[in-house]
């Protein structure tokens, strides 16, 4: 995968836009359009506290001088439970429409996408060095 553009600071703004995107979708759109997604906006709402967490916690860590390898694995993680709690609500709320799966679905793919890119860039970026600390500890 070409990371040119990408690298350890860069990956949180992406994450934080990204974010930020879903959330306006989530949070700001389709409760308007909850006849059609068969998504009530509560389940919208609920929803929406993930990328709104994420947002803020990816612009911060942008903004930090020093990112840690925890950090990037720390919205990794909480992206694939994002993608845990989309599915969660395909499966169980009633009365979703085709739109409604299509926007989850549409959400669960880009964030797999996204994860895939984020743990490029951690092991580009700290694999290493979280290697050599890991063997430095057994030592």
């Amino acid at each position: 995968m070409n990371l040119r553009f990408l690298n350890a600071q860069n990956v949180f703004l992406m994450d934080a836009m990204g974010a930020l995107l879903s959330l306006t979708l989530t949070a700001g759109v389709l409760p308007f359009l909850s006849t059609w997604t068969g998504l009530q906006p509560n389940v919208l709402y609920f929803l929406a506290t993930f990328p709104l967490l994420y947002c803020v916690f990816s612009f911060i860590c942008y903004k930090l001088r020093s990112r840690k390898p925890w950090m990037l694995l720390t919205i990794l993680f909480a992206n694939a439970l994002y993608i845990l709690v989309s599915g969660a609500v395909m499966m169980t709320v009633q009365g979703i429409t085709v739109w409604g799966y299509l926007f989850l679905l549409a959400e669960i793919l880009v964030l797999l996408a996204v994860i895939l890119i984020e743990w490029s860039v951690y092991r580009s970026f700290f694999g290493k060095t979280a290697v050599s600390a890991k063997a430095s500890y057994k030592s």
